[in-house]
């Protein structure tokens, strides 16, 4: 990039003194249904937040609240090791010769602008191009990776059924304009490795949807366009109906991967459907049919002789009010990601917006960060996401399966406590299980002792003898984990707020088949995940 100026030059070298270059090397590609490292084959576990600067004024949010630099610590401080940095295609077929001051002059921004000023003043004068390149190239030297995500063609707030940017030769859809932009952005950043995807678009839907024309003719012109401008990168494809369907794929096959750069995209939220399922019935039901519909309608693109990788790009929830829907969706759907072990998008990193919806200096609810960017704005959130930030199987480890006891409502995992007993703590330096996955005994790895349930309101013990101990997955949800007493009635493993660490079994919540039962059986949810990575 040229004319950036000695203090955007300072930022970035000051970065790549301070911060340590990652253990991977870029580019990536896929290798089945994983990510890999282009020149050592080893796996790269995406674990991202998205970052727009798709809207009005088209500049990272934020940078009128934090110096530039902060914010990419902040990412780094709390273990992400992507960002999900979308654009319009406007920014860069439309409006690549606006700088960054004349943009938000145009808005009237000018408190936002004054923010800037304060904090990152070497963006004004760049182009909208110019400053989307220099947020990449600092995230990069802070050893993040970036998706580059087509978000909308409008610089406007995404996404409705009828906002006209939703299927190509919708209103505000030209495909041409489209793809000529893809190629704009994948010929900028040729030769920058830390960019290493670009998403062609984000949740295709409206009226006019056709999977045949998305995925035979759209998604393959627009992959092989961008391919042969950089084909170092990922190209992201997205699902039908915002980004939750790929059940085309059921009867058809990719007709190329684009040597080995191909990869999927999808999205969940707790809403969708009729009503509230997650308060207004069964919440066992409701994560019972949520990850149904997801194994369903995506992830069993990651299945089988031609699997290809899910990228779960967007997910996210309210965590400034934490609605009950919300909090138990994030249950179900961490047990779900940590399961499969996805790479994965949560929505959003930003604390405001400097314009969204004509309203000014807009909180994001959604948000990892406060309105203020200074600080995290759930701590709580971020520790439940704890173990999805890890990466819990190697497609080249020779280690046999075993099982973290993960118990997602708390973010903790099980393990060894004092005085015979277990206890839920953090979940690095992971404790290790042995069961059958089905019905059997419970053993801590290595040392012959197997848990058994005593009676209600008591821990359960771990004991020698494993003969007369079973556990089995119950429930619609299957997050239950039970055994029997000695009256031949379930007790199911139960971990309460403030989540102090002692468990204890009790009686089983909602486990029958009552679609009426709304209590919240989510302190019950533990889930065995497979691991094949030593600790």
């Amino acid at each position: 990039m040229k004319m950036l100026g000695k203090n955007f030059q300072a930022i970035l070298l000051f970065s790549f003194i301070l911060y340590a270059v990652p253990c991977y090397s870029l580019p990536l590609k896929t290798q089945g249904r994983w990510l890999v490292d282009e020149r050592t084959g080893e796996r790269v576990k995406l674990h991202c937040a998205n970052w727009p600067a798709h809207v009005f004024p088209m500049l990272a949010e934020g940078l009128d609240k934090q110096p530039l630099p902060f914010i990419a610590s902040e990412i780094v401080k709390n273990n992400y090791n992507c960002i999900r940095f979308t654009f319009s295609i406007h920014m860069f077929t439309r409006y690549a010769n606006l700088t960054i001051e004349e943009s938000f002059d145009r808005l009237n921004l000018k408190k936002a602008k004054a923010g800037v000023i304060k904090h990152n003043p070497f963006v004004l004068k760049m182009t909208v191009p110019q400053a989307y390149e220099a947020v990449v190239d600092v995230l990069g030297s802070y050893g993040i990776m970036i998706d580059a995500d087509n978000h909308i063609s409008e610089p406007i707030w995404c996404c409705s059924n009828d906002d006209e940017n939703g299927f190509p030769n919708d209103p505000h859809f030209d495909p041409e304009e489209w793809i000529e932009g893809l190629k704009l952005v994948a010929q900028r950043f040729k030769g920058k490795s830390q960019l290493i995807s670009i998403g062609l678009r984000n949740e295709p839907r409206g009226k006019n949807q056709n999977a045949t024309l998305w995925f035979d003719h759209y998604i393959m012109e627009a992959a092989a366009q961008v391919h042969q401008a950089n084909p170092d990168v990922l190209v992201i494809a997205s699902g039908l109906n915002f980004a939750t369907d790929l059940t085309y794929f059921k009867k058809h096959s990719l007709k190329s991967n684009f040597d080995n750069k191909l990869i999927f995209e999808g999205h969940s939220y707790s809403w969708g459907g009729k009503g509230n399922p997650w308060v207004d019935g069964s919440v066992n039901k409701a994560c019972a049919d949520k990850i149904g519909s997801l194994n369903n309608n995506l992830a069993f693109v990651t299945d089988g002789e031609n699997a290809v990788p899910l990228f779960f790009s967007e997910f996210g929830i309210d965590r400034k009010q934490m609605p009950a829907g919300d909090d138990r969706f994030l249950s179900c759907f961490s047990t779900w990601a940590a399961e499969k072990d996805l790479d994965w998008g949560l929505w959003a990193l930003q604390g405001s917006y400097y314009l969204r919806q004509n309203v000014t200096n807009m909180e994001e609810y959604f948000g990892v960060l406060e309105i203020d960017w200074d600080r995290v704005k759930n701590p709580e959130v971020e520790r439940r996401l704890g173990l999805l930030k890890q990466t819990l199987l190697d497609p080249k480890s020779t280690a046999p399966l075993n099982y973290i006891m993960y118990h997602p409502q708390s973010g903790a995992c099980v393990g060894e406590g004092m005085d015979g007993q277990i206890r839920a703590g953090n979940c690095k330096g992971l404790t290790r299980w042995t069961h059958n996955g089905h019905e059997g005994p419970l053993e801590l790895k290595r040392t012959g002792l197997c848990l058994k349930a005593i009676g209600d309101g008591l821990p359960p013990i771990l004991t020698p003898d494993c003969s007369q101990t079973t556990w089995k997955p119950i429930s619609a949800s299957k997050l239950h984990l039970a055994s029997k007493d000695h009256k031949g009635e379930y007790l199911c493993l139960h971990l309460e707020p403030p989540f102090a660490g002692n468990i204890v079994t009790k009686k089983c919540i909602c486990v029958g088949g009552d679609p009426t039962c709304k209590d919240n059986p989510t302190s019950q949810w533990f889930k065995l995940i497979e691991t094949n990575i030593e600790n």
